[in-house]
C-alpha cells in the first residue's frame, strides 16, 4: 500500500503525534508499504526522506499565532491534487484535524480514497482553545460549539476514527453518531528500553549528581497544556519538607520562559534544571528513566501521552492527576494520582513517593510489565488491518458525505481535461 499523512505540526516543533506516527510509519516500512509524510513548510526542516524511507511532501504554508508550529493554508484541495494524482495513494491517515488534514480529505473525497483519522489531541480542552481565542472565558464558551465548528466537517470525510484512549472514543462517537471508532494505542520502539546498564550514554545538559532517585523529571512540550505551572508550585511546597529533592523539566515551548520566571519566583530556581530541548534518542539512550525517582506530569488535556508511556515502559512510575486519560495508561500498581490542579495534594504526593523508596521500586517494577501494551510492531499491524478494511469498504461502494457526486464531478473534469489536450 501508498499511505500518505497528514500533519498539521511538524519538525523542526516535536511532540508525541509526530514520535508515535513516525514510529507506526517506520514499521509500515518493514512490512512493505510505502509511506509519505505532507508536513507545512518551514525553513528549519528541509529533508525530502527521513528515518527508514519516509517520503516528505513540504506544503506552502503561512506562519500564525495560534499555537507554535501551526500554520495557515487553504482548506480547499487544488494545491494537492498533483500530488495525489502522480503517487495514487491507497489510503489517508489523518494526524489531527487542522487544515492540511482537511484539505487531504477534500482532495481523498474527490477521488475516492479511503481516509482514517487518529484523534490524538484533545483540543476542544479549553486549555488548547484559549491559544486561539487568548481568553479563558471565551475558551470555556467555545468548548462546546467547537465540535460543530472544527470537528463535524472534519469528520464527516473521515471514512473511519480510531483513538488511543478508550474514553475518547466514546465522547467522539456521542459527538459524531454513525461514524465508526475504535481504541488503538499509540505505539512505540520498546526495544531501546531492553538495555543494559552498560550501554547508558551520560547527557551533556544534566549533571551527573542530579540523576539518582532524589530527583523527579517531566519530558514535554513546555506548553500551558501541560500545566507544568501546577509541578512547579507542587514542587515548591514539597521541597520546603524534604529540601533534598530535585526536579529536571527536559523539553522546549512557548511556555518556557514563564516557567522559568516562575521558578525563580517560587525560590526554587537551584532545585529545578530547564535542560531545553534533548533529542529523543538520547534521553532514551541515557537511560535516565531508569535512574531518577518518578515522572511527574500535572496535564489534564493528554489523549495518551507517549513520555508517560515511555517513563511507564522505562520502569520509571508516574505521578499524574486523577483523570481517565492519565489513569488508562498509568495503573494504580504503577504510579500515584493526585488532584488535578490542586498543588497541595500534588505536593503530599512528592513527599509520599520520596519517603517510601521501597514502594517506589515495587512500582517500577509493575510498569515494566505494561509494555508489550505499546510495541509499535503490533500497533502497526493493527493499522494495517484497518487500512484493509477501509480498501474492502471501497470496493464494496462506500462513499462518505457527498463523496460519490464529487468523484463523479471530478472523474468528469479529468476527463474532459485530458481530451482538450489530445484535441
Amino acid at each position: 500500500m501508498r499511505i500518505a499523512f497528514g500533519f498539521d505540526i511538524f519538525y523542526p516543533e516535536s511532540n508525541g503525534v509526530i514520535t508515535t506516527t513516525i514510529n507506526l510509519a517506520n514499521n509500515l516500512i518493514d512490512m512493505g508499504h510505502e509511506v509519505y509524510f505532507f508536513v507545512p513548510a518551514d525553513s528549519g526542516f528541509k529533508e525530502t526522506v527521513i528515518e527508514k524511507g519516509i517520503h516528505i511532501i513540504r506544503v506552502k504554508a503561512l506562519p500564525s499565532f495560534i499555537y507554535k508550529g501551526i500554520k495557515l493554508l487553504p482548506v480547499q484541495s487544488w494545491y494537492l491534487r498533483k500530488y495525489f494524482m502522480k503517487y495514487k495513494f491507497d489510503v489517508i491517515h489523518d494526524t489531527s484535524p487542522w487544515l492540511i488534514c482537511q484539505a487531504m480529505n477534500h482532495a481523498a473525497r474527490k477521488m475516492h480514497i479511503p481516509v482514517l483519522a487518529t484523534h490524538h489531541t484533545l483540543i476542544d480542552n479549553p486549555i488548547y482553545i484559549k491559544y486561539a481565542l487568548k481568553s479563558k472565558t471565551l475558551a470555556e464558551a467555545a468548548q462546546k460549539p467547537i465540535w460543530s465548528i472544527v470537528f463535524s466537517p472534519f469528520f464527516r470525510l473521515v471514512w473511519m476514527v480510531t483513538a488511543p484512549n478508550k474514553e475518547t472514543c466514546k465522547t467522539v462517537s456521542q459527538h459524531v453518531p454513525g461514524i465508526e471508532v475504535r481504541y488503538v494505542s499509540n505505539g512505540i520502539d520498546i526495544d531501546q528500553f531492553k538495555n543494559n546498564d552498560s550501554q547508558y550514554e551520560p547527557v551533556k545538559q544534566i549533571p551527573d549528581s542530579w540523576i539518582n532517585r532524589n530527583t523527579f523529571l517531566f519530558i514535554g512540550r513546555l506548553g500551558y497544556e501541560k500545566a507544568i505551572d501546577i509541578t512547579l508550585e507542587g514542587f515548591a511546597k514539597a521541597i520546603q519538607q524534604r529540601p533534598q529533592m530535585r526536579l529536571i523539566v527536559i523539553g522546549d515551548g512557548p511556555a518556557h520562559k514563564e516557567l522559568i520566571s516562575l521558578a525563580q519566583k517560587l525560590e526554587i530556581a537551584d532545585k529545578v534544571l530547564f535542560t531545553g530541548k534533548i533529542d529523543n534518542h538520547i534521553l532514551m539512550r541515557s537511560g535516565i528513566l531508569k535512574k531518577v525517582n518518578s515522572f511527574v506530569t500535572s496535564s489534564l488535556s493528554e489523549n495518551q501521552a507517549i513520555t508517560v508511556i515511555e517513563a511507564i515502559c522505562s520502569g520509571c512510575p508516574v505521578i499524574c492527576p486523577d483523570v481517565f486519560n492519565m489513569k488508562e495508561i498509568v495503573k494504580e500498581d504503577a504510579g500515584w494520582y493526585f488532584e488535578g490542579q490542586d498543588p497541595d495534594s500534588l505536593a503530599k504526593t512528592l513527599v509520599h513517593v520520596f519517603d517510601n523508596p521501597e514502594e517506589r521500586d515495587e512500582k517500577g517494577a509493575n510498569a515494566v510489565k505494561y509494555i508489550d501494551l505499546y510495541d509499535g510492531k503490533k500497533i502497526a499491524k493493527q493499522f494495517e488491518s484497518i487500512y484493509h478494511e477501509l480498501l474492502e469498504m471501497k470496493k464494496n461502494g462506500f462513499y462518505v458525505y457527498e463523496g460519490e457526486r464529487k468523484a463523479y464531478k471530478f472523474e468528469k473534469e479529468l476527463k474532459d481535461y485530458y481530451d482538450r489536450r489530445r484535441d
